[in-house]
């Protein structure tokens, strides 16, 4: 039960409403409470004239029977009624109007006949609000969306980016030449692909890449020349143990150390060659470059005599060869590396990567106007995030405001989207930097440093070195934008996926994808969890595909790569012949373990959970949520109400309203209302006492409040139509439970009622007879006196002498004599004068019909007559804790 009423006056005693099924004769008696029931005489008697009304039922409403009896029989006490006629009475039966509902159930219109309660029009206005302000924040998100994405497009040119590049890429690997097989034997086409040693990498440079090279194309052109950088390790010995060096006599070729320059003696008269001197401070980088311009003939023989003396040999780590294509059309750098990684094992690894970079980011001058609304739009969110905040903390609610996810979130786009803005606009400046500097580039040096004359290699070494520093400063710069480049588009990822986020708070305006974002956010928690859990067993399974596979499989070498492929395996994306080759028993054991632990039990562990919280969720809140199509409608119909006159007619707005009837409640509880975080439920004695004590709400409340009366009647309608689609707070049973509690209430209320009434009329009582019993010992002690009186006087004459005190004695005991006849007559008066009449089976009716005379009274206490059997009877005192004089019969009398 909940706890006490609440004080004040109660609201006045409405309807009773039943449905006429249910309706039939009902007592309801006032009594000493103003509301105990009683029984109907069995007799059929009338009851007091001042017993309430008899109240029944007709036609499901609460009315006097006027041919019913009453079924108080006690004697009223006027007495006992004075002190309490202007006490607050307990409010009837009749006061749950609120909890019973007429009709057929699942009528709505019969609902609205329910009435509604403060609670619920205060978390009606709160939620009504709540909606309001979250589709309040959808035009901007969808302005801000809708501008981004078409900036992102417009500037990004993804697809003429992609076919730039493609196209270099499909010639990369489209090209091959021909070698002979081992051993001298049939010649074979070796692609990039193909290459396995580290002697085949200049053959099918000088006989594949270089050809495609200098091949013409009127819209990729090649900017300058090819660069081809190695990494080279110091020769030292291998450490092997005594008795495995003669199997190995050559030395090993570990990464690191400083080589500094190695290849062939040349004289000293002649010019070093600089592609065998290191280029970096480490000593262990050097390059050449491939003058694609130049004839064949000059190219073919600069490639083969760096063959020849083994610029690439087993020392050399990783070999990359880099250049830069021009789109003239589009104006799209496409920049390729093919790498050679050359394993300490034996084995060679070749990858191609073409990385695409646009020249022009405002490829039209319209293109401007995009990014000024968005920027525009980005001023209105943060304008729009500072004001709600300053808004929340005069409310005092900042402390909530910065514990709200959605404030977080505006806070990362707007720190983002400055980061984005910042990084984008200096990509562009230097990017026009580059394309200056692209421009500045120049004719290559006519002459090579093989074709000029020995009298002007120094001059063609000076001019090829410069010409070629130029070309690696645009090559760096090129991975440098390609970095910033890839960080751009990972801060614009990012920041799309924030904007989705913040589509969720406008999602909040509708109904029932409040309820899904209430299911997305209880679930976050559960989801967290379970993907560290799944994580740990996932990487447990990877790494025992590693040990397994990774000796056999390219694919589980690394602990990363096996990771990857544990991704595929959980999406049964792969081949289980090559696990069952390597290890049958063992593959068979892993697979069936992880895909009943993880494919069955995990995966429908998530889908219960989500379904769980769903079902948590609906209960909680009681409703499914409004769907689209019917809010639309309902919309629709509030404006075309508003646009006729009696809509437009001037009322308060549902925030303020909100406010004047929350102005005591907690704006943390209405906000938490507002975003539907609430247990509709009533699971604890404070949730079960707010909803009983809380009051009806009519239109004459709102009217006081600032509605117009029709708007407070629609919203009324509108309130009780909405509590009514709630499941939980319409449903029979929390009905019956609220009339429960409020019956309890209302019979402890009353009693409390009954029981300080009685103990102060057994107060009262209690004063009465302590006065009575005062008195009585007061007539007793003078009684005493009276008795004693004449003895006392006969003693005091004894013990005087005869002769002086014969004739005062006899004065003096006549005068007490007369003196103890008045006191005696006085008595008698005052006794038989408030004589009652005799009761009807006395034996003096007839003579006690009047009061005794004054000469009947003195004579018969003074001279003890008796009266004869057909005389008057003596009227005496009677020592009686009431003080009546009662007529007694003869015999009492005579005794």
């Amino acid at each position: 039960t909940s706890g006490p009423p609440s004080e004040g006056p109660r609201p006045t005693p409405g309807v009773w409403r039943l449905s006429s099924k249910a309706a039939g004769l009902c007592r309801w008696s006032g009594g000493l409470g103003g509301g105990a029931m009683d029984e109907h005489r069995r007799d059929g008697s009338d009851g007091q004239e001042g017993a309430p009304p008899v109240m029944g039922f007709d036609d499901g409403h609460l009315v006097d029977l006027p041919g019913a009896t009453q079924g108080f029989s006690a004697p009223r006490d006027e007495a006992f009624d004075e002190p309490f006629q202007e006490e607050t009475r307990a409010p009837a039966v009749g006061w749950y109007d609120s909890e019973f509902t007429g009709g057929r159930p699942g009528d709505v219109a019969d609902s609205r006949e329910l009435g509604v309660t403060l609670a619920q029009l205060q978390e009606y206005l709160a939620i009504s609000t709540s909606l309001k302000r979250s589709c309040g924040t959808l035009p901007l998100t969808l302005a801000l969306w809708i501008t981004y994405l078409m900036m992102v497009f417009y500037h990004g040119g993804a697809q003429i980016s992609f076919e730039s590049s493609h196209f270099v890429r499909r010639a990369i690997e489209g090209c091959f030449t021909t070698l002979p097989g081992a051993g001298g034997g049939w010649e074979r086409e070796v692609r990039l692909t193909d290459i396995t040693d580290h002697r085949e990498i200049m053959p099918w440079i000088d006989g594949a890449l270089v050809p495609m090279l200098q091949t013409p194309d009127n819209q990729q052109v090649l900017l300058g020349h090819v660069r081809v950088r190695q990494h080279r390790g110091e020769n030292s010995t291998c450490g092997l143990a005594t008795s495995l060096q003669s199997f190995y006599q050559s030395g090993c070729y570990p990464a690191g150390g400083f080589v500094g320059s190695y290849g062939p003696h040349r004289p000293a008269y002649e010019l070093p060659e600089p592609s065998f001197i290191s280029v970096s401070r480490s000593g262990t980088v050097f390059e050449f470059w491939i003058e694609v311009n130049r004839s064949r003939a000059v190219v073919s023989e600069r490639v083969r005599s760096l063959e020849k003396e083994g610029w690439i040999d087993l020392s050399t780590q990783d070999v990359t060869i880099e250049g830069l294509y021009l789109n003239v059309e589009e104006h799209v750098y496409s920049h390729f590396s093919i790498a050679f990684k050359m394993h300490r094992e034996g084995l060679l690894e070749s990858s191609l990567t073409v990385y695409p970079l646009r020249g022009e980011i405002f490829s039209h001058w319209a293109q401007i106007f995009l990014d000024v609304f968005w920027m525009g739009v980005f001023v209105m969110l943060m304008y729009s995030a500072v004001t709600e905040t300053l808004l929340e903390m005069e409310r005092g609610l900042i402390k909530l405001h910065l514990q709200e996810p959605y404030f977080w979130l505006d806070l990362s786009l707007l720190f983002l989207g400055g980061a984005i803005v910042g990084t984008f606009y200096n990509f562009v400046y230097w990017l026009d930097k580059y394309t200056d500097e692209v421009y500045s580039l120049g004719v290559m040096p006519p002459l090579s440093v093989a074709e000029a004359p020995d009298a002007q290699k120094v001059q063609a070494e000076i001019d090829n070195r410069v010409y070629q520093d130029q070309i690696a400063k645009m090559i760096d710069w090129v991975e440098w934008f390609v970095n910033q480049n890839g960080w751009v588009r990972f801060c614009s990822v990012l920041y799309s996926g924030l904007m989705v986020l913040r589509f969720f708070r406008g999602f909040t305006g509708q109904p029932r994808l409040a309820v899904l974002v209430q299911i997305f956010l209880q679930s976050a928690g559960f989801v967290i969890h379970f993907i560290i859990l799944l994580c740990f067993i996932f990487i447990n399974f990877a790494m025992a595909g590693y040990i397994l596979f990774g000796e056999q499989l390219q694919g589980w070498t690394t602990p990363i790569g096996a990771i990857g492929q544990m991704l595929l395996v959980f999406f049964l994306r792969f081949d289980y012949k090559e696990f069952h080759n390597i290890a049958p028993l063992a593959s068979s054991i892993w697979f069936s373990i992880f895909f009943v632990l993880v494919v069955v039990l995990m995966q429908r562990l998530m889908s219960a959970a989500i379904v769980d919280t769903y079902l948590s969720v609906k209960a909680s809140l009681g409703e499914p949520g409004q769907g689209l199509l019917s809010q639309g409608t309902k919309v629709l119909r509030d404006v075309l109400f508003r646009r006729t006159y009696k809509g437009a007619q001037k009322s308060v707005p549902l925030e303020e309203l909100l406010q004047i009837i929350s102005a005591d409640s907690d704006p943390a509880y209405l906000k938490k209302l507002g975003g539907r975080q609430v247990d509709r439920r009533l699971r604890t004695r404070a949730e079960l006492f707010q909803a009983e004590s809380s009051p009806s709400v009519d239109v004459a409340f709102l009217v006081k409040r600032g509605c117009e009366p029709l708007a407070a009647q629609r919203l009324l309608e509108q309130c009780a139509e909405w509590t009514y689609s709630i499941s939980t707070t319409s449903s029979p049973l929390r009905r019956l439970l609220i009339m429960l509690v409020r019956q309890m209430n209302h019979l402890r209320f009353e009693s409390d009622k009954l029981q300080d009434k009685m103990n102060r009329k057994f107060q009262r009582s209690a004063k009465v007879v302590d006065r009575i019993d005062l008195k009585h010992a007061k007539c007793l002690s003078l009684a005493r006196r009276i008795r004693k009186a004449p003895d006392k006087i006969m003693t005091m004459m004894k013990t005087t002498s005869p002769a002086s005190t014969t004739l005062g004695a006899r004065r003096r005991g006549s005068n007490f004599r007369r003196a103890g006849l008045r006191t005696r007559t006085r008595m008698a008066e005052d006794l038989c004068a408030r004589r009652r009449p005799a009761s009807p089976r006395g034996p003096c009716r007839s003579t006690c019909s009047r009061p005794w005379t004054r000469a009947e009274a003195e004579g018969a206490l003074a001279g003890g007559r008796r009266p004869s059997a057909q005389g008057r009877c003596v009227c005496a005192p009677r020592r009686s804790s009431l003080g009546a004089c009662r007529c007694r019969s003869r015999a009492a009398a005579t005794k």
